[in-house]
């Protein structure tokens, strides 16, 4: 008989531990606004027996700040007391029927994952037991921000070279052929010579004023710590009059005599200065004949256009309908054709160092599932004003679920220019206000 009233209490009490230890949240809602995520965890609790009573206290923690498991069947009650009193209250649940409770949490406090935390305490008049219930908890996965690998950022001889024509990257070098190589029109290229002259003289048509230019737009591309001038290629040419054929080599002392004086001026080394001889100078010579708007000139630059023999095409320039073109061109501001001008000013970028350090970290995100964010963080800092390094600055704030950091990043990076940013800000629906 006594065995039988020992195994009726040990049945009793293993239910009642069972019902204390079954309490846990159904479901859980989670929104975020105002900095804050405001998760609400759902109990149903089923009517006690008669003069039985049911505690329950819930908390929320990240994995990190959470005790093991080990600990929590101890210390649960008092580890879920001291959460409340750093965190929260108490919530209002009845122990019995339909139960919520939202708890709002601090977006900087939070990681990818939470854990609810549900201590219940069920009291009979044989005694008291309490147990640890935990759920966890997924925040929304992120959305997915542009994160691409940045680019070099344009230097300050991009931009020139934009308003430059004369002004090339080195991926478009080409070499030195003064028969060939197309020469701007603009005159800041070009200085002019007196007939079987080889001086440059300053003080002759505009020669000043085009050579201060192109010394400012040297020393401008010098001046660019992020590029490197690698190559200035200078042409002289001669004029269509047979005086200059009695100078030999003429239109290659003219370009030398520029040459010479961009070195003065400028401080250049040889190594960068290429230097040819264009003959006479065809480019002017086919822009007067178009100029002429008469079918003699017209059939004239065709057969000149076509003859690849230089001695031939200027034989011919000179025949053609008596002389009668050659005439206007050699009467007409003779001088444009004697001169040299600086055809092609070449630069190289240098390596861009936050470009390669940003795309480190754009790598990290993109490859590892668990960056270290603070980490990538702190790197990000060395480059806070730089646009590049604010839009990843916002995907990391993000990540971590703190929206108004990332907002913040994205609005400053995309009002600086950033196409990242302005995408991201896009993907989330936000605002420039």
């Amino acid at each position: 008989m006594k065995q039988k009233l020992f195994f009726l209490l040990l049945a009793t009490m293993l239910s009642a531990i069972t019902k204390a230890q079954g309490i846990s949240p159904e479901s859980y809602n989670i929104r975020h606004s105002d900095s804050c995520w405001y998760v609400t965890m759902n109990y149903r609790i089923a009517q006690m027996p008669k003069n039985d009573e049911l505690i329950l206290i819930t908390q929320i923690c990240c994995p990190d700040t959470c005790i093991n498991d080990t600990t929590r069947r101890f210390q649960g009650k008092k580890y879920a007391k001291r959460y409340v009193k750093e965190y929260g209250e108490l919530p209002p649940l009845t122990p019995w029927g339909y139960n919520s409770f939202t708890m709002i949490i601090p977006e900087d406090m939070v990681s990818d994952t939470l854990i609810g935390v549900t201590y219940s305490e069920y009291t009979t008049p044989d005694g008291t037991t309490g147990a640890l219930d935990t759920t966890e908890i997924i925040l929304p996965i992120p959305a997915q921000l542009s994160c691409h690998p940045v680019h070099s950022r344009p230097t300050l001889s991009d931009i020139y070279a934009q308003s430059h024509p004369y002004v090339k990257n080195m991926s478009s070098y080409t070499a030195l052929d003064g028969e060939t190589t197309h020469i701007p029109t603009n005159p800041i290229n070009h200085v002019y010579f007196t007939m079987n002259g080889q001086h440059l003289d300053p003080a002759y048509q505009h020669n000043a004023a085009t050579i201060d230019s192109l010394v400012a737009a040297i020393s401008t591309l010098m001046g660019d710590k992020n590029a490197q001038v690698q190559s200035i290629q200078i042409v002289g040419y001669t004029s269509p009059d047979r005086g200059d054929e009695i100078v030999p080599k003429l239109g290659y002392k003219r370009a030398v005599a520029l040459r010479d004086k961009l070195q003065h001026r400028c401080n250049l080394p040889d190594s960068i200065l290429e230097v040819a001889d264009g003959g006479k100078h065809w480019h002017s010579i086919y822009s007067r004949l178009a100029s002429m708007k008469s079918a003699d000139s017209d059939s004239l630059a065709s057969r000149l256009i076509n003859e690849p023999n230089a001695k031939k095409r200027l034989a011919s320039l000179r025949s053609y309908n008596n002389g009668k073109q050659y005439k206007q061109i050699c009467n007409d501001s003779s001088h444009i054709y004697r001169g040299a001008c600086c055809t092609r000013i070449y630069y190289h970028n240098l390596g861009d160092s936050s470009t390669h350090h940003l795309n480190s970290v754009v790598a990290e995100l993109s490859s590892n599932p668990h960056p270290d964010y603070e980490s990538l963080l702190a790197k990000l800092k060395e480059y806070k004003d730089d646009p590049r390094a604010l839009n990843l600055i916002g995907v990391i704030e993000h990540r971590l679920h703190r929206r108004s950091a990332a907002a913040a990043a994205f609005r400053k990076a995309a009002l600086m220019g950033d196409e990242q940013a302005a995408a991201n800000i896009g993907i989330l629906g936000l605002s420039m206000d």
